[in-house]
Order: structure tokens, then sequence, then C-alpha cells
């Protein structure tokens, strides 16, 4: 399971604990049927029609919906300058298509992350033959992507608590600070991990 990081760790690591028959459902049956619905809404024009049984899917698990919308639009400003040029040209219809086919995708795979801890997902694609190269390095971003929230919100916390202008210059050193603190943890984590026997998937 994934382990919390902390007052601000990822709200993913959060909903991924849950009970629900979706959370309970084999890690490996969830990535192969995320993998198929990304296949079909690749091939559909009918793509848009997936975002309702996203939604229903997420309401019979327990999460919440509004937060998983609000998190996949981080896919639409990728997205919407395809969308747009595609509108200028004169295609109305494929620019809606380049809107909704990358956020219904990403609401699949959204939901699929906020129901499965990442250790799972990496394991099962792992046993689908994912290169494990590739899979350790996407499991070290995303541990070394929670202590750097982590790093954060204590240096934001020791800040607030001293009365700290917020100016660019404090921003700039505290950002440069920041990085050097949580390499410096995350290399802490990486030798404790290595002590134990751990340093890789299993």
């Amino acid at each position: 399971m994934a382990q919390r990081i902390g007052p601000r760790h990822f709200a993913f690591d959060e909903w991924s604990r849950g009970g629900s028959f979706l959370h309970r459902l084999d890690a490996r049956w969830k990535l192969a049927l995320t993998l198929l619905a990304l296949l079909l809404t690749s091939l559909r024009q009918e793509a848009w029609m997936a975002a309702p049984a996203v939604a229903l899917l997420a309401v019979a698990a327990r999460l919440p919906v509004l937060a998983l919308a609000w998190r996949t639009a981080a896919v639409l400003p990728f997205s919407a300058v395809f969308a747009l040029m595609s509108w200028q040209s004169g295609d109305p219809e494929r620019a809606a298509l380049l809107l909704w086919r990358p956020y219904v995708s990403a609401l699949w795979v959204t939901l699929l992350m906020a129901v499965t801890p990442l250790e799972d997902v990496l394991a099962a694609a792992r046993r689908f033959g994912a290169p494990r190269l590739l899979l350790d390095v996407m499991h070290f971003i995303w541990r070394y992507l929670g202590v750097l929230g982590e790093q954060a919100w204590r240096m934001r916390t020791a800040a607030a608590a001293r009365g700290a202008d917020r100016s660019f210059e404090v921003s700039a050193a505290s950002l440069a600070v920041l990085f050097a603190a949580s390499y410096q943890r995350a290399v802490r984590i990486h030798r404790a991990q290595l002590s134990r026997g751990g340093g890789g998937l299993q």
C-alpha cells in the first residue's frame, strides 16, 4: 500500500486506501480494463459518453467526483493548443474531439490511480511485461514528488511561523533550499530501503 508522506501528501495516496469493490478488485484486472478503455476512447468518436460512466464508478467507489474531475483538467491546457489550431483551420468537430478524448482518457487513468495504490499498479504492469527499469523510475519520481511536497509544506509552515516576507528573492532562495533538502532526504530514504533489503518492486 502507498505510504502516507505528510499533511500535504498526494490525495491519490489517501483515496487508494478505500474499501469499495473497485478498491478490492485485483490490480491486474483494473489495469487491463483501463488500457481497454483507453483503446476504445482513442478509436471511438463517442468518447465523451465515457465521462458519465467514470463518474458513476467514482460514486460507487465513494470518491469525490468533482475533485477527480478537477485534477484531470490538468491535461486540458495541453490539448487545448491543438484543439484551437483545429478550430482556426475550420474543423470544430475535430477540435472538440481533441479536447474530449485526452480528458476522458485522463479520467480513466485518474480513476485507476484513485482506487489502486501506485505500487500495485506498477506491480501489475510488471506482470504484463513492462520494463522494470521504467517502472522503477516511475516509482522513484512519484516518491520523490511526495518527499518534495512534504518538504515544501514544512518550509512553508516554518516561514509562516517566522513571519517571512513573500518576495521574489525569498521565494527563489527557498526553492533552492527545498530541492537540496528534498534530495538529501530522498537519499536517506533510499539508503534506509536498501539497508532493509528493498530497492525495487517486488
